[in-house]
């Protein structure tokens, strides 16, 4: 059943992506913070799409090069995340949302995240992938690995923050739910036989993320 799931969720992954680029180019914004969530998603999809093909590429060097990227591609995107959530910030009316402290102060949290992830986690996790056949596909994880990271909970709380002061001044919900479903997702275990309820989740936050975006172009502060 995984194998549908993942195959599904990257699809939609790809749709999302598609979609980003279009309303970009159409808004001339290739060079502002929209362009980190998309290239979040990009990495989801190839995330998804990987572990989804595992079956198909059998086992050996070429699935575990592949399955290492998808460590990589975490540790170096996922926290820009933070800086997505800032530009949302900006343009929520929050007044200390715009001043420079707070702008340096995304990049600085962003720059530590990835450093963070990548010394604690990242190279030693490259090293060490194991082979895990379970609910029909194949992939190479990590030993020992369980429970999100530090550095995906801070993004999340940062996130949710945010999505908190949005609520308040715009009246838009979606952020917090978006994040807070991300949470329920990875702290509550879900009685399904599957190892992709959690990536469900992500893909639940990635478009609350967009949408809040959206909301912003066609209500501005």
């Amino acid at each position: 059943m995984d194998f549908w799931i993942y195959s599904i969720i990257s699809m939609i992954y790809i749709i999302l992506v598609l979609w980003m680029a279009i309303d970009l180019s159409r808004t001339k914004r290739w060079l502002q913070y929209p362009l980190l969530l998309l290239l979040v998603t990009l990495s989801l999809a190839y995330d998804n799409g990987i572990i989804a093909a595992g079956e198909a590429i059998g086992e050996g060097n070429l699935l575990m090069t592949l399955s290492s990227l998808r460590f990589w591609l975490h540790a170096f995107v996922t926290p820009t995340l933070v800086l997505a959530g800032n530009y949302i910030l900006q343009r929520s009316g929050v007044r200390w949302g715009r001043k420079m402290a707070t702008q340096i102060a995304a990049w600085l949290i962003t720059a530590g995240l990835i450093i963070y992830q990548i010394v604690s986690s990242t190279l030693a996790e490259v090293q060490h992938l194991t082979l895990t056949v379970e609910y029909g596909v194949m992939r190479y994880s990590a030993e020992g690995q369980a429970g999100p990271p530090i550095m995906v909970i801070i993004v999340g709380i940062i996130l949710l923050v945010i999505g908190i002061l949005v609520l308040v001044k715009q009246k838009w919900a979606w952020l917090l739910v978006g994040t807070a479903l991300l949470f329920i997702g990875q702290l509550i275990p879900i009685p399904i036989e599957s190892s992709a309820a959690t990536n469900v989740f992500e893909l639940i936050l990635i478009l609350s993320i967009w949408l809040t975006i959206r909301h912003q172009d066609r209500n501005p502060a």
